[in-house]
């Protein structure tokens, strides 16, 4: 196996772990966002308002997940030696590819579009 595609994997790996340890409040909160459709997986890792769907209380959501998210990136980070950046990379195209149909997500060139 290519030394690239180890490195994606170990990515992954630690983002996958990474996420497991956010626990199961932050990602019900999540979903309870997503199914409002004012909020969506963007390509940097983290939860985002929609354009046009800002409040103060989804904000304060987003924020708090967002929190406990980079937190859990930065451990991971830490852990593979990776950039925060790298790590943040990889957790966005995780979150994006495991999105339910009909989430927003954000594609990678930044428009919001509903997974199919």
């Amino acid at each position: 196996m290519p030394r690239k595609a180890l490195h994606i994997i170990s990515l992954a790996l630690a983002v996958l772990l990474g996420a497991v340890a956010l626990g199961g409040a932050a990602e019900a909160g999540s979903r309870e966002l997503k199914n409002t459709g004012a909020v969506g997986e963007s390509a940097n890792g983290y939860l985002s308002t929609v354009a046009g769907t800002r409040s103060v209380g989804v904000d304060a959501e987003v924020d708090a997940i967002n929190a406990q998210r980079r937190q859990a990136y930065m451990r991971a980070a830490a852990d593979t030696g990776r950039s925060l950046g790298e790590i943040e990379t990889v957790a966005g195209a995780r979150l994006r590819e495991k999105a339910a149909s009909g989430d927003w997500i954000q594609n990678a060139a930044g428009e919001w579009i509903r997974k199919r």
